[in-house]
């Protein structure tokens, strides 16, 4: 009999009753144990460290990424792999924690969506609260997955492409067969939409648990990877019509003076990336198009001798000067208002777009210096917004799916070329590289996924 999950769930169960075995009562039923109260299932829903995770291996590969000459010597095979765009990245004797951790987070919300109707002590309210909020992290984890293991949403196409498996019910035993990209995207719309027919809370008493405010701004994330402009600008402004608030960065003393991730006043929903990809050096080009009066350098960006290994450069700063805020890939406030900014500017109101954009330098720029940009064509407005993404998203990696979708566009397609231990590597538009490959172990356990 083929060990279908071996590589996706059967440590999860091990892990489901260590990680709540304090404080979750559990009940055998043959083979298997069962959560049984309400607040065993807040309890999961609440497990931090488990389903706020966002995988992250593409940070390496994406353009916000330069290795130094010295540096490379320092890297596992993993991260050069992944650096130069490999058709594998793990050895046999290595798993992808990405794709298990994303992974992880679905089973959790899937043991959610199955069971907490039907516990019992918790009032009708609560029981709904936790289900509507495990659809959102169910759709986060799988916007994650198809722009990393699945190509290119193409708004042109029927997108029939393979991607991921889509699992929609904590079974231990089932054939792992990959969904189209199409298939994916449209379960992600579907559970963000059911996350809004439970009437999810419009505010979470925590900005790492999910809320109406979040719901909207993921279907605005969303939207904007399938090319869906108006209907991304739609839910943009939903998100902040709830929640608008900016850090002005002239009011910090200093970047260590950047509040705690739960007072983060601009982080709608937090997830964070694996502190495997803390350190990665960052681009000279791109830290080189930060003028002198933005302050988005000395907050977002430190030097690359606080990291191990040290190198020449800086990295990403905002896990040294605030660590509890990680490396926050969760969608957030500035990240609502540059999504409106591209999308106004793909509609042709270019005046809109260059409002949103200077709503954000406003808070980013010193005091008394000119922080505004003015365009004169949509596609003026467009190129500033899309600049202004790769600065305030800075180190998240957020750039590798920018990539990945302005491929799809003519004007902003480029060859990317690195030079990896004396050897040369190009990055074409729309090849295979942009897609990361399944792990040849799971494949081997699973031969469904190769297909």
């Amino acid at each position: 009999m083929k060990l279908l999950k071996f590589t996706l769930y059967i440590f999860l169960p091990v892990l489901l009753l260590n990680s709540c075995r304090d404080y979750v009562e559990v009940e055998p039923v043959g083979n298997n144990r069962i959560l049984k109260y309400t607040s065993d299932y807040r309890g999961l829903a609440n497990n931090y460290e488990s389903m706020t995770v966002a995988g992250g291996i593409y940070l390496l590969a994406s353009a916000d990424a330069e290795f130094p000459t010295t540096y490379q010597n320092s890297v596992s095979t993993i991260w050069s792999n992944a650096y130069t765009w490999q058709d594998k990245i793990y050895d046999p004797s290595q798993g992808d924690s990405d794709w298990n951790g994303l992974y992880k987070a679905i089973y959790y919300s899937n043991v959610i969506i199955d069971g907490v109707m039907g516990s019992q002590g918790g009032s009708d309210a609560e029981k709904k609260e936790i289900y509507a909020e495990a659809f959102v992290h169910r759709a986060f984890a799988y916007l994650q997955l198809v722009n990393t293991y699945g190509p290119q949403f193409d708004p042109a196409s029927d997108n029939s492409g393979k991607a991921v498996p889509l699992l929609l019910k904590p079974e231990l035993f089932s054939k792992l067969d990959r969904s189209t990209v199409g298939q994916v995207y449209d379960q992600i719309i579907s559970d963000l939409k059911s996350a809004l027919d439970n009437d999810i809370q419009d505010a979470a008493p925590f900005n790492v648990l999910p809320s109406k405010r979040a719901v909207y701004a993921l279907l605005a994330r969303t939207y904007l990877y399938m090319g869906s402009y108006q209907l991304s600008l739609d839910n943009a402004q939903k998100a902040l019509a709830l929640q608008n608030g900016l850090i002005d960065f002239k009011e910090l003393a200093t970047a260590y003076s950047y509040p705690v991730l739960v007072q983060n006043p601009e982080v709608i929903f937090s997830k964070t990336l694996l502190t495997t990809y803390d350190g990665s050096p960052l681009s000279n080009d791109l830290l080189n198009s930060f003028d002198s009066n933005d302050l988005r350098y000395n907050y977002y960006t430190i030097a690359g001798s606080n990291f191990f290994p040290t190198y020449t450069g800086r990295g990403f700063g905002m896990t040294r000067y605030s660590y509890t805020n990680g490396i926050n890939v969760g969608v957030s406030v500035p990240e609502m208002y540059l999504i409106s900014a591209e999308c106004y500017a793909r509609l042709g109101q270019t005046q809109e777009a260059i409002d949103n954009l200077n709503i954000v330098r406003a808070k980013r720029y010193k005091s008394g210096t000119v922080y505004q940009v003015s365009a004169g064509t949509s596609k003026e407005a467009l190129d500033l917004a899309l600049i202004e993404r790769q600065k305030e998203f800075i180190g998240r990696g957020f750039r590798w799916f920018d990539q990945r979708r302005l491929n799809l566009d003519p004007l902003y397609q480029k060859t990317y070329t690195r030079v990896f231990k004396g050897q040369t590597y190009n990055l074409e538009p729309n090849s295979d590289g942009y897609v990361f490959p399944i792990n040849q172990n799971y494949i081997d356990l699973n031969p469904e996924l190769g297909n």
